[in-house]
């Protein structure tokens, strides 16, 4: 079996396998202050794990798929992260991280750390022939969602006045 580009492969699993873990502790700390918020995190997890495991797959056995299949496993691809930052985004304003000081420090640190991987991603960084902007993004971006984690394992759901 001939694995395209294995490094990033084996990066996106591992970003895969963080985001599912993620998720599972977040279904621990589910409680009557945070059930909307943990609810949204949990999408965010399982947006990122499907995106990671999916195009895991797209470059590590792009070999064996159609044109069109490739197509399609990068439109999961996308769609899925797409749904993952809107799932953060949701969850961010669903929290009630504006009076809980550590919240809003994961917060700020998890968007930040993204950030920083997607820049360096967009560079087209080379380390060696195995190691690419993908790889590199994939690892920063572990970071990142521990951050975002951390910031779902203080918030509370936004009280309605």
């Amino acid at each position: 079996m001939q694995i395209t580009e294995p490094v990033t492969m084996l990066t996106d699993y591992g970003r895969g396998g963080a985001s599912l873990l993620f998720g599972l502790f977040l279904w621990m700390h589910f409680g009557p202050k945070n059930r909307t918020t943990i609810r949204l995190w949990m999408l965010c997890f399982a947006g990122v794990c499907i995106a990671a495991l999916v195009g895991g797959t797209y470059h590590g056995f792009a070999s064996y798929f159609s044109d069109s299949g490739l197509r399609e496993l990068w439109n999961v691809t996308i769609y899925s992260s797409g749904f993952a930052g809107g799932s953060v985004v949701s969850a961010a304003i669903a929290s009630d991280v504006s009076s809980r000081k550590l919240g809003r420090k994961w917060l700020t640190a998890g968007t930040l750390v993204t950030f920083a991987g997607i820049a360096i991603q967009q560079t087209g960084f080379r380390h060696g022939a195995a190691f690419n902007h993908n790889d590199v993004y994939h690892v920063i971006q572990i970071a990142g969602l521990y951050y975002f984690f951390k910031c779902a394992g203080v918030g509370e759901d936004r009280r309605v006045s």
